[in-house]
């Protein structure tokens, strides 16, 4: 009796401690205030980091009219999170701004937006606030911020602002850099290619310390598109592509390097520009799918696309495989 009880109760003890020990998969966080103003989710993995410098950070902003909790609840960083050992944040606009009481992010103000001043100086001191947290591990070098609509509007006007913070830049259905986000704008861009690169050199050039070349050549910049968005065209996707070239082209040349390998994404026509170190800019065109946040097949929310691409895990990979602000034995050694 007394070798039958220790067979059967031994691997039940066994397992009650394994299923009351720390949870496999990562969570969510309560939401939390940082930079005085935005109420942010952060999603911390259990898994080890991907590069041994430390943890990326991916800052993840909602569009118009949406909220914070369509990221944490539909923007589907968990899986990518847990493979890459990655930080979310997905962080709630403040409500500043001409549209604000939208929940747009305050992008609006166009050429005259400044890094010191409402959602622009709340992000930057966000990531600031998250890099000095010693326990989430961030490592600079590996900071990068995508957005949906305002989301991606602003996003297009902080790889500007704060080159010496962003290592890459994901821009989804995103207005041009300038772009104030009218609506005779959004259906056709009113910022021309020189236009848009001026505008982001004055942005740029509020920027302390380091150069700009130091910082625009190191860099990457994606955007990614419905084929069929009629809220913001995807003209927009295609003229920020030209001034992002033509803004990376001061430093080194740019070209189409369509043939090099880039991640699959079935149902999307993805084109790529090098300079001679690799990728620098890519797009994403998705075929039929309208404004969302393409999360991914089965990811049901609100302005979210759940029949079409993941492009949380696309740029994902494409970031780090590009990264120019780390080393690559650093990336070799962890992998």
């Amino acid at each position: 009796m007394t070798k039958l009880y220790t067979k059967v109760v031994t691997p039940l003890i066994a397992l009650f401690t394994l299923a009351s020990g720390p949870s496999v998969a990562g969570s969510w966080s309560d939401e939390r205030e940082y930079a005085g103003e935005l109420d942010t989710f952060l999603y911390v993995p259990s898994t080890a980091p991907r590069i041994s410098s430390g943890r990326a950070l991916m800052v993840s902003l909602h569009g118009c009219v949406q909220r914070n909790d369509t990221i944490r609840e539909s923007g589907n960083w968990e899986a990518v999170a847990e493979e890459y050992g990655m930080v979310v944040a997905a962080p709630q606009a403040s409500g500043e701004g001409s549209y604000g009481f939208l929940g747009c992010w305050n992008f609006h103000e166009g050429p005259e937006a400044s890094r010191a001043e409402s959602d622009q100086a709340y992000l930057i001191a966000m990531v600031e606030e998250l890099l000095a947290d010693e326990s989430l591990n961030i490592d600079p070098a590996q900071v990068y911020l995508t957005g949906l609509s305002s989301g991606g509007g602003i996003a297009n006007q902080l790889w500007c602002l704060a080159p010496e913070i962003f290592a890459g830049v994901g821009v989804s259905a995103g207005p041009t850099p300038g772009s104030k986000g009218d609506k005779a704008d959004l259906g056709s861009p009113s910022v021309s290619v020189e236009q848009g690169k001026q505008h982001c050199l004055n942005y740029a050039g509020q920027s302390e310390g380091e150069t700009l070349e130091a910082l625009l050549s190191t860099q990457l910049w994606n955007a990614v598109h419905g084929s069929e968005d009629e809220i913001v065209v995807p003209t927009h996707t295609e003229r920020s592509a030209q001034v992002a070239r033509a803004v990376y082209a001061d430093y080194a040349e740019i070209a189409d390097c369509n043939g090099q390998p880039a991640a699959n994404l079935e149902g999307a026509e993805v084109t790529q520009w090098c300079d001679a170190s690799g990728p620098r800019v890519s797009t994403v065109l998705v075929q039929g799918m309208g404004h969302a946040w393409p999360a991914g097949e089965g990811v049901e929310g609100f302005f979210v696309d759940g029949e079409h691409v993941n492009y949380p895990a696309w740029i994902t990979e494409w970031f780090f495989a590009n990264n120019r602000r780390v080393t690559r034995a650093e990336s070799a050694q962890a992998q």
